[in-house]
């Protein structure tokens, strides 16, 4: 697997970045004083005049004239002239010229939400041209804020900030910001043009750029991202400069062309769309006569997702490569070389208020080719499902249903047709203090096999299942910080009950054994798939407390710990053998928000009898907000470099941390190119 070696380029910069002679911290506060709270918010003074006699209005303690055209003004002033208002201890205005002094708490804002903080300021209104000296301010689009030494108005919609101190991140949780020589925001375009910026994180300087662009605002904007730089073993030195192109608000494209030095010219593409009810996504990857193969490479895959109707929905997944080795020659993740097997799957689903179906065509390349034939994944042509899922009513029987049929398909194995029945019913009592749900239901396997060999073409089984669920639910009042919240605890006992059917003469198509999780603790099977009927007679106990918000109902903090206890031998596994533990593992899960922005959940399994920890299992995932939902999607397979079976999507700069520790910047490509909180 290729070994990045890039970190030194990272190094060099964040060396730039702590050294760079045109912006020092010197020169620009590490930190931006507050803006005290905005004034009451105003409007535009209707008119119809043209902007050079646009009607001016003004307050204050005490007034002056000098002459005809000047006004002083004096304590507590207050001057608004179409969308702009200035509030000042003293200000001079000529009401002919439109110029102004501003003198003392000096203060002005606009409609679009920008405020400007400074001991005083000269300002042309009519231009809005001028400038002040060192200030506060605010941007109300992208609700960025800062200090500098100098700003500049150069026109309606342009200004210029000197030596400054920018960020994106609330007052009280700065975890990153931008020290600029020189920053010019053009609102008609809704870009920001810096100059010697460098990124600090926790007020350590980690980048420097001599030149930089982002947006302002909630759009995106074309032009080029972040370039790659870096060397692996297998692809030589990488450099690739991607270029994004916002072709419409629901239309966007990044080209990335990428130089390897050991390869040559990979090329590679993503195009996104998104229309009411349609969206999807095409990444390409295409190198033509490998240096190192001769061979032409390539990699993609594609999505598309649609609604059909009310309740209608289809969807097509595909992912390809070009030969077995692609990912171990081009993937230099853990994650991406462990990759054996690429999902090509048609799904159509019906979605009713009781009936749900599902129509789904499920193919794999398998891309490890030391793989043995019998451990590969079937393909499923296709899977056809119907289940039930009325309205559920406490204290009164509620069916339960479900059924499907499948097409197993692999080749030089046995194949054939399976049917999955389920039909029950369901008692719920259900208050504000606790539950208590009685399930009773079959379960039945049956199969047309086309057998290799003689034998029983037709194997099935029918087993009974009996579960009753219960729980109480206890609540007190608590305080935390400022914040007012519910603390609740949250007894579980889950008991399962089904009789032993023997089952080791059924194939296996799709049948294991799930990772013991704290929800996995209350599975009516302990197997996932269609093949198997787990035996049962267990009791799980558990306890839940949770930290939620007494005034948004969202919960901050959880905790949980669970065990089941056997009391028989389970006699139904894969492979065949007998479980004869009385207990299954402690499981302890910890969850929670973080920053109103992360959700995190940690999961560990603790074995009593030799009191070990047996597996630890972390899930961090940023938490959708309405800036985030504008033309979101996971990167391309090829691309997935973030540990943990995740990815890092912010809109900001969705970069992945791989491994190493390097900055994979390829990912930014479909950020918006601006700067937010760093999430």
């Amino acid at each position: 697997m290729p070994q990045p070696t890039s970190a030194r380029w990272w190094l060099y910069l964040a060396v730039l970045a702590a050294f760079n002679p045109q912006q020092s911290a010197a020169e620009a506060p590490s930190e931006c004083p507050a803006i005290t709270q905005p004034m009451p918010p105003f409007a535009a003074i209707p008119t119809d005049e043209s902007a050079a006699s646009l009607p001016t209005r003004a307050r204050a303690d005490r007034m002056e004239t000098t002459d005809d055209d000047t006004v002083l003004l004096y304590g507590n002033v207050e001057l608004q002239r179409d969308d702009q208002r200035i509030s000042a201890d003293q200000l001079i205005y000529n009401k002919a010229t439109t110029q102004l002094q501003a003198q003392g708490n000096v203060r002005l804002e606009n409609l679009d939400g920008d405020q400007y903080q400074t001991p005083e300021l000269y300002l042309r209104l009519d231009e809005s041209i001028g400038y002040s000296g060192p200030g506060n301010y605010r941007l109300g689009r992208n609700n960025a804020r800062g200090s500098s030494e100098r700003i500049s108005f150069e026109g309606k919609n342009r200004v210029r900030l000197t030596k400054l101190h920018y960020t994106t991140c609330p007052e009280s949780q700065e975890d990153w910001s931008l020290t600029l020589g020189d920053l010019q925001l053009d609102k008609s375009r809704n870009l920001g043009t810096a100059r010697h910026a460098v990124l600090r994180f926790k007020r350590m300087p980690i980048f420097y750029w001599p030149y930089l662009r982002f947006p302002i605002s909630e759009d995106r904007q074309t032009g080029f991202l972040m370039p790659e730089l870096g060397r692996s073993d297998k692809l030589g030195t990488e450099f690739a400069w991607p270029f994004y192109w916002n072709i419409a608000p629901n239309y966007d494209a990044t080209f990335a062309p990428q130089i390897l030095s050991k390869r040559g010219l990979n090329a590679r593409g993503e195009f996104r769309y998104l229309a009411r009810q349609l969206d999807g996504q095409l990444n390409l990857a295409f190198l033509p006569d490998d240096d190192e193969t001769g061979k032409d490479r390539y990699a993609g895959n594609y999505s598309h997702l649609q609604t059909l109707g009310p309740r209608w929905t289809a969807n097509l997944a595909i992912e390809k490569v070009s030969d077995n080795n692609y990912l171990d020659d081009f993937g230099n993740e853990l994650e991406i070389t462990s990759l054996t097997h690429l999902k090509r799957e048609a799904d159509l689903r019906y979605g009713g208020k009781i009936w749900d179906f599902r129509a789904r065509a499920l193919g794999f390349q398998t891309i490890d080719e030391t793989i043995a034939t019998a451990d590969r994944p079937y393909d499923q042509l296709p899977q056809l499902a119907l289940s039930a899922r009325p309205l559920i009513r406490a204290g009164r029987l509620n069916p339960v249903f479900e059924s499907e049929l499948v097409n197993f398909q692999r080749d030089d194995s046995l194949t054939g047709r399976r049917l999955n029945l389920r039909a029950g019913f369901t008692l719920p009592f259900r208050n504000a203090y606790g539950f208590i749900t009685p399930t009773l239901s079959a379960k039945h396997i049956g199969y047309d096999l086309d057998l290799l060999t003689a034998g029983d073409d037709r194997p099935d089984v029918t087993v009974g299942i009996f579960s009753l669920d219960s729980g109480l639910i206890f609540e007190r009042d608590m305080r935390l910080r400022k914040g007012r919240y519910i603390q609740t605890l949250e007894p579980r006992l889950f008991y399962l009950r089904v009789p032993f059917e023997p089952q080791d003469g059924l194939p296996d198509f799709d049948t294991d054994l799930p990772d013991l999780t704290f929800a996995n603790l209350f599975r009516e099977n302990r197997f996932v798939g269609g093949d198997r009927v787990g035996d049962a007679n267990q009791a799980t106990l558990a306890l839940t407390t949770r930290v939620i918000g007494a005034d948004d109902g969202i919960e901050r903090l959880g905790f949980s710990i669970g065990q089941i206890f056997f009391f028989d031998d389970r006699e139904v596994n894969l492979p065949p053998s007998i479980g004869t533990a009385n207990t299954s593992d402690v499981v302890l899960e910890f969850s929670g928000r973080f920053a109103n922005r992360w959700y995190a959940r940690n999961t560990f399994r603790w074995n009593p009898d030799r009191r070990e920890t047996n597996t630890t299992e972390q899930y961090i995932h940023p938490i959708p907000t309405r800036e985030r939902q504008d033309l979101q999607h996971p990167p391309p397979f090829w691309q997935r470099r973030v540990r943990g079976g995740g990815y890092f999507d912010p809109v900001a700069a969705e970069a992945a941390l791989d491994s190493s520790g390097q900055h994979q910047l390829f990912a930014a490509r479909r950020a918006q190119s601006r700067i937010l909180c760093w999430l």
